[in-house]
């Protein structure tokens, strides 16, 4: 059976501007060269390409995956160990209340890296590292900049909530991490302070904004 373009996007729910940058990129087959004809193959390549969009994965590398080992189906993606206690990009972008491509800027800065990859390309995290995007979140709110981030992350270790690490630490890198964390919390101090002091002012301000505006409204 052929499908014509604007139906096989439809079918596929995507728009006809969409499908044809996935048959220009070669990400799916058209019946003919010009793209208007699609088989019922198309359609099934189609849903795979977007369950790997859902699950974080750029274009560019749903076509490395396909050119090294083909697209599986898309009944059978979950079968390549993408669960089973670990999380795809796109699990773990939305755990941590970020975008996939802020999980993929932070990779490529060196503050987190996925755990393995599978056979079919899949970068795969680990359940802790939705503590790591929340740390890491939480320390751009205290505006340090991803290079100290990257050094803060250094310091803390692998796993940001576990203690297990130090015991495996002797003194000498003991004594070093006590002045990093010394050092962190003091600067945390002022910060806190400074915050409350702009916060006090902001409240005074919005107290004679409030009084003006009652007064004008009498």
């Amino acid at each position: 059976m052929k499908l014509a373009a604007k139906d096989l996007a439809k079918k596929l729910d995507i728009s006809l501007d969409t499908l044809t940058d996935w048959r220009v990129m070669k990400l799916i087959s058209s019946f003919d060269t010009e793209g208007e004809l699609y088989t019922e193959d198309a359609f099934r390549e189609g849903e795979t390409i977007k369950k790997f969009i859902s699950m974080g994965y750029e274009l560019e590398e749903i076509l490395k995956i396909k050119k090294d080992v083909g697209l599986p189906a898309k009944e059978n993606i979950k079968s390549q160990g993408i669960i089973s206690g670990m999380l795809t990009v796109g699990e773990l972008a939305d755990a941590g209340g970020v975008n996939t491509r802020t999980i993929k800027f932070w990779e490529e800065k060196g503050l987190i890296k996925p755990f393995q990859r599978t056979d079919g390309g899949f970068r795969l995290y680990q359940i802790r590292d939705v503590d790591r995007v929340n740390f890491i979140k939480d320390l751009q709110s205290c505006n340090y900049t991803l290079a100290e981030i990257g050094n803060i992350l250094k310091l803390m270790g692998k796993d940001v909530l576990s203690h297990e690490p130090l015991k495996e630490m002797n003194q000498q890198e003991l004594e070093k991490l006590q002045s990093g964390l010394e050092y962190l919390i003091e600067r945390m101090k002022e910060t806190r302070h400074a915050t409350s002091r702009v916060e006090s002012l902001f409240a005074k301000r919005l107290k004679l904004v409030l009084k003006l505006t009652r007064s004008d409204n009498n």
